[in-house]
């Protein structure tokens, strides 16, 4: 168990961000560990043949099923929406003294099977970061650039739903439903089946990045050199790899089928130029079934900033359900 002990600066200072290098090397994990994972299948199939493409040795080694990989290869976001170009040059520039510091920790991991290749790239510390900031590289365009839009569009309207749960009950509302290992309990964030000393957060705040290739796992960066971070599953990643569910016949009778596809479509929260996306469908049609939907109160509608996210109510749902037992 690990506790994160907050002051009161630190409860006014947790913040949401967007990272495509987690992204990028989140994926690589999973392509490295599918059978461990494996509602990311259709993904590791689609990306099969770009996969075989790449040279991805180094990172491969850095990352073990269970244990330690290097901090510098994912160093948390320092802006809400980061930029791939930033984040990799902060990799290139990383100091030689903590790549050698981080890859001999990672290599000497229990019975972690990239120590042959990790010893190799100790022989030149300077040259292995600058590799494997390419083979980030080299992924991010074959495996995560062409589906950066949608990924980007899920990590938003987890922001989204987060913020409003931090709106409307404080970090205890927020942390109990983050992740499965999480509770929240007197200005305390406690982390079961983490085996990393406790930690006071001084004043710094904590950095929130959901992934929707971190599921089902929790990651803690706890690191002086960084801002500290949780990396979290970001709700309803499981639907951008695979076939929307289609709804159910009485439910479509009903409310007439695009209406009841995207009442059903509505876990997690979106916007109507996100469901206008995936469901190839005009802004002014989704828009209209979103405003009928709502106006019977079976969505709530929500402004972030300049998007306004729909969200099924506990009515749409309870319809939801009766429809599902009466097929």
């Amino acid at each position: 168990m690990t506790v994160l002990h907050f002051t009161q600066s630190d409860a006014l200072r947790c913040r949401f961000g967007a990272s495509p290098l987690w992204e990028t090397v989140s994926a690589v994990r999973v392509l490295n560990g599918i059978r461990h994972r494996p509602m990311y299948a259709p993904w590791v199939a689609a990306k099969a043949e770009a996969a075989a493409g790449l040279d991805l040795s180094g990172l491969l080694a850095l990352q073990p099923r269970v244990g330690f990989s290097p901090d510098f290869l994912t160093p948390p976001p320092k802006a809400s929406r980061a930029k791939i170009s930033t984040e990799l040059a902060r990799i290139r520039s990383t100091p030689i003294d903590r790549v050698r510091r981080e890859l001999i920790r990672s290599r000497d991991e229990l019975n972690n099977p990239g120590a042959p290749e990790i010893d190799r790239m100790l022989t030149d510390p300077a040259r292995a970061r600058d590799r494997l900031a390419d083979e980030i590289e080299s992924a991010w365009h074959a495996l995560i650039k062409p589906d950066w839009p949608k990924i980007s569009r899920f990590l938003e309207d987890d922001i989204a739903y987060r913020g409003s749960q931090l709106t409307d009950g404080g970090l205890a509302a927020l942390f109990d439903d983050l992740h499965p290992t999480l509770s929240w309990a007197d200005d305390r964030l406690i982390a079961d089946r983490y085996r990393e000393p406790d930690h006071k957060l001084t004043g710094q705040g904590l950095l929130l990045v959901p992934g929707v290739f971190a599921w089902p796992y929790l990651v803690m960066v706890v690191d002086p050199n960084y801002q500290p971070t949780l990396v979290y599953p970001a709700r309803g990643a499981a639907r951008l790899w695979s076939d929307a569910p289609a709804p159910p016949d009485p439910l479509a009778r009903l409310l007439g089928r695009t209406r009841a596809t995207l009442l059903v479509a509505l876990d997690p929260p979106a916007t109507t130029s996100a469901l206008a996306a995936d469901y190839r469908l005009a802004l002014a049609t989704v828009a209209e079934h979103l405003a009928a939907l709502h106006d019977a109160g079976l969505a709530t509608r929500r402004r972030t900033g300049h998007q306004v996210h729909y969200r099924r109510t506990e009515v749409g749902q309870a319809v939801i359900d009766a429809s599902i037992l009466s097929a």
